[in-house]
């Protein structure tokens, strides 16, 4: 990301200047230089604006530099196969209440990571949440019945990362590769996880008694 800041406060200092010389040129009547010089402009401007449509559609993504935690999931039983789901996010004040229906929850999300030659640039992997849904342990039951599904994804700001690397994938060569990642884990009245994200992936740990023998019961 500091990358992305210097590389445009760069772009912005050249422009101001070419704009400059371009204005000289025109007050001294030479009308093919300055105009030559003010296309320069025009370029770096446009330039400069798509480095700030990235910089924007990246802040949608969580810096991630060493493992940290995701999100924390509280569960308590409604009904049978019927929990209330409350996620706690980092940074965020309130924790957001969801229902699922199921055995288990999922947690999906995507991950941006870059070329090594970007991370010396400043430029560290991103992720950001996906969806929350849920899953049935039965196959039989799981064809029969919908899951829950309920979309994490924040608004849509400046310039889609995602989508631009789907369509560009030769020429955005700085970034390395954009993964989508679930963790699943089964539901439990009073259970109480924690979703961590480090270089490797996503990754789930049980905070308490009710997670642990939850997630021992699901591997037997």
């Amino acid at each position: 990301m500091d990358g992305l800041l210097i590389a445009s406060l760069m772009l912005a200092l050249l422009m101001a200047l070419t704009l400059w010389r371009s204005f000289v040129l025109l007050r001294r009547k030479r009308l093919l230089a300055g105009g030559l010089w003010g296309l320069q402009a025009v370029l770096l401007l446009l330039a400069f604006f798509l480095l700030l449509l990235v910089f924007s559609n990246l802040q949608t993504y969580r810096r991630l530099t060493y493992e940290q935690p995701v999100a924390d999931v509280y569960l308590r039983k409604l009904a049978p196969r019927r929990y209330q789901l409350s996620l706690s996010l980092p940074g965020e004040e309130e924790d957001i209440y969801y229902v699922l229906e199921g055995d288990q929850w999922q947690l999906d999300a995507r991950v941006l990571k870059w070329k090594p030659w970007a991370n010396l640039l400043g430029l560290d992997a991103f992720y950001r949440l996906d969806r929350l849904s849920s899953r049935y342990a039965d196959i039989e039951r799981a064809r029969r019945i919908p899951p829950s599904v309920h979309d994490l994804s924040p608004p849509l700001r400046g310039l889609d990362v995602w989508r631009l690397q789907r369509l560009l994938r030769e020429q955005l060569r700085f970034v390395d590769t954009l993964f989508g990642q679930s963790v699943f884990m089964p539901m439990a009245d009073g259970a109480h996880y924690r979703v961590i994200l480090g270089q490797s992936g996503l990754l789930v740990r049980a905070q308490n008694e009710a997670a642990r023998k939850a997630a021992s019961e699901m591997m037997r």
